[in-house]
């Protein structure tokens, strides 16, 4: 009887011990998929997202341009944005971001402006798009498209990665100059979320074209005053050269006090400007 009893007492803590090391088996794989598999599942998510809004911005530009190149003031076009991104089901929340339109000198700078002092020519573009991520694992980032190009921040530093509409050759030793000078107009609307939403734009002005020509060479001055000026003083350092623009016709000059870039392009013979303001709004239905 006794022999008998310790089996059976036995098969209990056996049974006990398999259904202990069951649960600690799960909550290992819980603790896996939380800490380690989850995380990373929902940091490619998050990638994955802000290449496809690097590519909603390339669109909303090609159509900005289009837009201007049109003429027609009665169309009105839409270009999606995403906002946000899934999270993993049960284990991360989801990413959301927010949508900007600023459209004064006063709304994080901004500007672009081309001056010609020798015949008394201003021209100055102003306001952006701004969209800021809000992820939960993969690095924010900020894309921003403001003077007709788009720049790129993180924490650890900015890039422009699609230039303006600006044109610089050498011709027989002396700069043709050709830009498009792009004005983003809005109501200053914001929106935060995870959904996509569209921004709506129309060409409010009728494009302005000038071309001036020069008997003797004159300089020209773009200033670009915007929270990301590094970016676009590392674009104008490293322009030139492609540009096939001599050193001694041209110099970079940064204020950082101003957030301002100042681009002097000495010895122009021919300055083209073309200047156009687009309306932009949020649709929200």
């Amino acid at each position: 009887m006794r022999r008998h009893a310790f089996r059976r007492g036995d098969e209990a803590v056996a049974s006990s011990l398999g259904t202990m090391l069951a649960i600690l088996v799960i909550l290992a794989l819980l603790t896996m998929v939380t800490t380690s598999w989850a995380p990373e599942w929902t940091k490619g998510k998050e990638a994955e997202h802000m290449r496809t809004v690097e590519s909603q911005f390339s669109s909303l530009k090609a159509l900005l341009d289009q837009v201007t190149l049109s003429g027609n003031q009665n169309m009105v076009v839409s270009s999606p944005l995403t906002l946000g991104s899934e999270g993993v089901p049960l284990f991360s929340a989801d990413a959301s971001g927010n949508l900007s339109l600023l459209s004064s000198r006063s709304d994080a700078y901004n500007t672009f402006s081309v001056v010609c002092p020798g015949i008394d020519f201003e021209r100055i573009a102003y306001g952006s798009i701004v969209y800021q991520s809000f992820n939960t694992e993969f690095i924010d980032q900020t894309f921003i498209y403001e003077c007709g190009a788009i720049v790129i921040r993180q924490q650890d530093g900015e890039l422009l990665t699609t230039g303006p509409s600006l044109i610089v050759q050498n011709v027989s030793g002396t700069l043709a100059v050709a830009v498009t000078l792009l004005s983003v107009y809005s109501d200053g609307a914001t929106y935060q979320g995870t959904g996509t939403i569209g921004v709506q734009c129309r060409l409010v002005q009728q494009k302005i074209a000038t071309r001036s020509e020069f008997s003797n060479a004159e300089p020209v001055y773009i200033n670009v005053t915007s929270g990301a000026y590094r970016a676009w003083y590392d674009y104008f350092a490293r322009m030139p050269v492609e540009w096939g623009v001599g050193a001694s016709d041209y110099d970079i000059t940064v204020d950082t006090g101003a957030s301002t870039v100042h681009l002097e392009l000495r010895n122009v013979a021919l300055l083209v400007t073309d200047y156009a303001i687009l309306g932009t709004s949020l649709d929200l239905t």
